[in-house]
Parts: structure tokens; C-alpha cells; sequence
């Protein structure tokens, strides 16, 4: 019976982590100019249960995050942050300022693997979503 039991949490934890897409590696902002992003590179270093993101590029500084990918909060310098999977979509969830400014993010690779857009959303106060493409770097 353990056996059986064993079986089926490793049955289920290997399909959990094929459905999540391949997002590991560094991506360029496809354009740029037309970009109103801090950044415009991102580094990104997943785990099996936790992700690290680095963004630089841009006029700011580079910055560097770590969290895990269950939507638990993790500090950041000036605010919070939280992870997790919505089917192929990686989620971000950031607050700053008591929870007054939050901005939700989806990064979505596409198929083939050689983009990825990143989808921002201001939900408090709300306001403006835009989605912009990066492409992965060899």
C-alpha cells in the first residue's frame, strides 16, 4: 500500500511539473524604444519550487528577486512579492506602499520557446495593462 501511495504522489508531481512551461534563461525586450518598462532584460532562474528573476538594463539599476512558487509573500526593498502557476502562465504579484500600488504580472512563453510576453496589469489603483514581447537569448 505505501508503495502505491509513494506511486502516485511521484506520478502526480512529475505531471505537476511537466504542465509548467519552459521559462529559464535570459530574454531581451523586443523593442526597446517603444517600452515603458525599468528594464529590459530579464534573467530568469527557476527551480522546482522556487524562482529567481533578475531585471536589469534600462536607466535603473539592476534588481534582483527570489521567491517560491506557492503565492506566499516575499520582502523586497520597497514592497512585497509573490509567485505562482496559472496553467502555462508564470504569475507575479507585487505591492508596494501598504498594498496602495499593486501590479499583477503574467509571463507567458509561446510555444516554440523563443518568446515570451509579459503581461502587466495596475490593479490598485486601477488602470492601465500593457503586454510587452521578449525574445530569448542564445
Amino acid at each position: 500500500m505505501r508503495s502505491f501511495l509513494f506511486l502516485m504522489a511521484f506520478t502526480a508531481a512529475a505531471v505537476f511539473a511537466s504542465d509548467r512551461p519552459e521559462i529559464g534563461g535570459t530574454w531581451q525586450l523586443s523593442s526597446p524604444h517603444d517600452a515603458k518598462l525599468k528594464f529590459e532584460t530579464l534573467l530568469i532562474q527557476p527551480s522546482s519550487d522556487a524562482i529567481k528573476i533578475t531585471e536589469s538594463g534600462g536607466k535603473e539599476k539592476a534588481v534582483d528577486f527570489a521567491c517560491s512558487l506557492d503565492a506566499q509573500e516575499c520582502k523586497l526593498k520597497e514592497g512585497v512579492v509573490s509567485f505562482w502557476y496559472d496553467g502555462p502562465a508564470l504569475v507575479m504579484m507585487e505591492s508596494h506602499h501598504n498594498h496602495d500600488q499593486v501590479t499583477k504580472t503574467r509571463l507567458l512563453p509561446a510555444e516554440d520557446g523563443k518568446t515570451l510576453s509579459l503581461e502587466v496589469t495596475r490593479v490598485s489603483p486601477a488602470g492601465s495593462s500593457a503586454t510587452y514581447t521578449f525574445t530569448k537569448q542564445p
